[in-house]
């Protein structure tokens, strides 16, 4: 057979190995195909695997009944300015102070509570509940909805309940 006008038989590939064709290379030759195979060597060795994506998964929502600490209630309400406060609360609420909002039977303005936490429910953000003692938590169900809560500061620690006003007739007599 004969390529480029060189007659090439078995024999003559038996006879040439890569070695001994590497051994009639010149030096500077040498030294460029040794930097060829080290490079690749060290491409080879410092290639990392790809990391693999992992899909994520959706968390469903946890039911609230289960993080509520012993000796408190957890008490959903209604809240006339629910819609506000969703903007502004974040995502698992925070401590507001509750009034009672005024309607046609009623005038508004009442506290009812201070510095309680308002949990925003998980399944449906839109609504709301307030996490009290249990004792505490009689008192606001004898109150009739809706509220008006009103955020406050969540560094500072401590819920009391509004003491009842008592009207008292007071008489004075005078001479």
């Amino acid at each position: 057979m004969k390529i480029l006008n060189t007659e090439i038989t078995s024999s003559s590939f038996q006879k040439i190995s890569l070695i001994k064709h590497l051994a009639e290379l010149k030096f500077e030759h040498k030294l460029l195909v040794a930097g060829f195979i080290i490079l690749g060597a060290i491409t080879f060795l410092n290639q990392k695997p790809e990391p693999q994506e992992i899909p994520p998964t959706e968390i469903k929502p946890e039911s609230v009944d289960t993080f509520i600490p012993r000796g408190l209630v957890l008490i959903p309400l209604e809240l006339a300015n629910a819609e506000a406060l969703g903007s502004i609360i974040g995502d698992m609420g925070g401590v507001v102070d509750l009034y009672l909002a005024s309607d046609e039977k009623r005038s508004g303005g009442i506290i009812v509570a201070s510095r309680v936490k308002l949990v925003r429910a998980p399944r449906n953000p839109d609504q709301f509940a307030v996490l009290v003692r249990e004792a505490d938590g009689r008192k606001i169900l004898q109150k009739n909805g809706p509220f008006f809560a009103v955020v406050q500061n969540p560094d500072v620690r401590g819920a009391n309940l509004a003491k009842e006003n008592q009207n008292s007739v007071k008489i004075e007599y005078s001479n």
